[in-house]
């Protein structure tokens, strides 16, 4: 009969881990070499270290185990990321904790052509996270905006609510575990939203909503990810 010792040891030699990119980088970022990072894997040559460092394979957890007990506590600090969202109760917020690394954020800003300067204020923004081979896409919005933006004038005198830049933006939707084209796809459809509506708030920012198609095409693009409407010249 086999043990159950001998059977989690052997799930852990094929159970991939899912940071293995990050945790790579974090290894190299304290003096690591890729020839360091094979010889405690137990690989000859540092072809696979290469293949884990940008991301186009995972290792076991048997492989990087030397790594995830020297770095997996700082790792998971790094992907570890708090928002909070409104409830009908102004006082009482609702906290979430999602795992992933921030790749990018956008904002999208209301620009008021009537002051001089021009005066911008962030109404909207997006994060986008990867966690293994999917990802993530949180909507947020500037604390104290409206739903129609009525009061964006307001805002514009007061841009800023908190010293943390964070505490600044509730969450409002999060679109999870999808696919680099699903990613794409959701984006496509909320700026499209934008561009549509006659709502005076959508008008003013659907430029730089426009943008964000743009950005997360050549993020995936220079990852190695196929995109359906990218086409070669």
């Amino acid at each position: 009969m086999v043990s159950k010792t001998m059977t989690e040891q052997k799930e852990k030699s094929q159970k991939k881990y899912r940071y293995t990119k990050q945790l790579i980088r974090l290894a190299i970022e304290n003096g690591y070499t890729n020839k360091d990072i094979a010889k405690k894997a137990g690989f000859s040559s540092e072809g696979q270290v290469s293949k884990w460092r940008n991301g186009k394979a995972l290792a076991t957890e048997r492989q990087v185990q030397f790594f995830i007990n020297e770095f997996g506590h700082l790792l998971k600090r790094k992907m570890e990321h708090l928002f909070y969202s409104q409830t009908e109760n102004p006082y009482e917020f609702i906290y979430h904790k999602i795992e992933g690394e921030i790749l990018l954020t956008h904002t999208l800003n209301y620009r008021d052509s009537r002051s001089k300067p021009i005066g911008k204020v962030g109404v909207c923004k997006f994060a986008i996270l990867n966690l293994g081979s999917v990802f993530h896409l949180l909507e947020q919005k500037k604390v104290g905006l409206d739903d129609d933006g009525s009061n964006v004038d307001k805002l514009l005198k007061n841009k800023k609510i908190s010293n943390n830049e964070q505490a600044n933006w509730y969450l409002v939707k999060t679109h999870k575990n999808l696919s680099p084209q699903e990613l794409v796809d959701t984006i496509d459809s909320i700026v499209n939203t934008f561009c549509h509506s006659e709502n005076k708030l959508a008008r003013n920012i659907r430029n730089d909503a426009l943008y964000l198609k743009y950005i997360i095409r050549q993020f995936l693009l220079k990852n190695g990810y196929a995109i359906n409407d990218i086409v070669d010249l």
